[in-house]
């Protein structure tokens, strides 16, 4: 086996010239488009959390469902403002009567239309409108109230002789003020609202949404001085010389009440109750709490009562409570989407690569304390139908809904994380051809030089020794035939 080494080193030493002689091949191959490249949506960007999601107030996708798991309440809707999102949406949009809710509206119309510290000389001409039983603060002809004042005992004590009174100062007659209620309901997007009276009661032809009452309240709680007067538990309207001093309490026991105690929420920040046999029982809350900040509304829930006459079931507070604990202990707040957060790769058509879309806002979502990430179905709309190079870092090129379940909690534009240039650039085609190889033939050179020097000697020094062992056997055969020639 010997002899054949020589020949086998001297092929191994043809092979190595022959590869150094090889050219170097410039063909690269990359990911198909087709795998990494996401299905594109067909939803138009700006829609699709409207139509078909929760986010905004006109989402009619609501996060956590539609269905009615209240025992009364003929509409409810829950708001979650720091995201935008309708967590829970029962009846939405039916039109119901708002009974004293219709205060709301003439709170806020009132604040940004007067001075708290305006002087108001109560007239009771206008009072006979009111129903016998209404409920008022016994406001006397002549007496002299701030409209502060006036507005505590609207709100606090439900008063609607302090209502008429707050509507004639700011305008000048009532049926003035009841169109500013309807104009500013007009200009913040209701449209399934009508105000005919400025306290709700007995008021033919009057009727909103819960999701309208949401969108007023919203509104309403931007001012600080309605929000400190939802918010309020008790006031105190000073004695005048035509009364003694009023000691109010608030009507909402979600925050206070000395009488019935077991509704009182710390949750709860503010709100405003109502019932009437008519309209039914009604309330309107804030509420915070671990990330969540909610507007919640109930609307015509049954009330009942004992043989004793006692309320058994208040309805609109027992149904409010099942409301609070359903959003609270079943959602929270999380950061969904970071500023420069890649999400996908996406194909450029006569591009030297794919590109990279991030989203340069963050943005949070409510879900369920239990989803994760898994659980959300991401669609991408890409601009223009497809991408073509070049591409410029910053570009928008895509958007991306994301939803959970059937509803739509989010949608956001993708920019381009880099640039992407065409492959028929003139500077790429100029490199292409122009390529420099030099610095790879001169490694595979001094490779093969380095295995010359080696192998060279090598190779002579296995051919001179296989020649001097071929001359030293011909030398030993020619001595054992020349002694067995001498024997002979």
């Amino acid at each position: 086996m010997k002899k054949f080494f020589g020949i086998h080193l001297l092929l191994c030493l043809a092979l190595l010239l022959e590869m150094l002689g090889m050219p170097v091949s410039a063909t690269q191959t990359g990911t198909s488009p087709q795998e990494t490249l996401p299905a594109a949506g067909d939803t138009a960007f700006g829609t699709a959390t409207v139509t078909s999601g929760c986010r905004t107030l006109d989402g009619m996708v609501p996060l956590g469902g539609s269905t009615a798991f209240l025992k009364s309440a003929q509409a409810a809707f829950i708001y979650e403002q720091n995201t935008g999102t309708v967590m829970y949406a029962y009846n939405p949009d039916i039109t119901l009567s708002p009974g004293a809710l219709t205060k709301l509206m003439t709170a806020i119309v009132a604040i940004e239309n007067g001075n708290l510290s305006d002087q108001v000389t109560i007239s009771t001409a206008n009072y006979n409108t009111l129903p016998a039983g209404a409920i008022n603060a016994k406001l006397k002809n002549g007496e002299v109230l701030t409209l502060e004042d006036l507005l505590y005992c609207m709100i606090l004590k439900m008063a609607n002789d302090a209502a008429i009174s707050i509507a004639e100062h700011i305008a000048g007659s009532e049926a003035a003020f009841v169109d500013m209620m309807n104009s500013l309901a007009r200009s913040i997007g209701c449209t399934g609202t009508v105000f005919t009276n400025c306290h709700g009661i007995s008021a033919t032809g009057q009727y909103t949404t819960a999701r309208d009452l949401v969108r007023i309240y919203q509104y309403a709680m931007k001012n600080s001085e309605f929000s400190t007067l939802l918010g309020a538990k008790s006031y105190t309207v000073p004695a005048n010389d035509k009364s003694e001093k009023r000691d109010l309490v608030t009507n909402n026991f979600l925050l206070e009440q000395l009488n019935v105690t077991k509704y009182i929420d710390d949750r709860v920040t503010g709100g405003f109750a109502t019932y009437t046999s008519s309209s039914g029982a009604s309330l309107a809350c804030t509420a915070q709490d671990d990330g969540l900040s909610l507007i919640l509304i109930v609307l015509g829930c049954s009330r009942t009562y004992n043989s004793k006459g006692s309320v058994s079931y208040y309805g609109n507070y027992d149904e409010m409570w099942d409301m609070l604990e359903f959003a609270f202990d079943n959602y929270r707040v999380c950061r969904l989407l970071h500023e420069g957060q890649a999400w996908s790769q996406f194909t450029v058509a006569n591009g030297e690569n794919q590109v990279v879309g991030q989203t340069n806002t963050a943005m949070d979502v409510v879900l369920p304390k239990d989803a994760t990430t898994k659980n959300l179905i991401l669609k991408y709309s890409v601009e223009g139908g497809g991408l073509t190079a070049p591409i410029q870092k910053g570009q928008k090129i895509a958007t991306m809904q994301i939803s959970y379940q059937n509803s739509y909690v989010a949608e956001t534009e993708l920019f381009a994380m880099s640039a992407v240039r065409s492959v028929t650039d003139e500077k790429l085609q100029i490199q292409s051809a122009t390529r420099d190889d030099s610095n790879v033939t001169g490694v595979l050179s001094f490779v093969g030089i380095l295995c010359l020097v080696i192998l060279i000697p090598l190779v002579l020094y296995l051919v001179v020794n296989n020649v001097r062992r071929a001359v030293a056997r011909n030398r030993r055969r020619r001595r054992r035939r020349s002694r067995r020639r001498s024997r002979g």
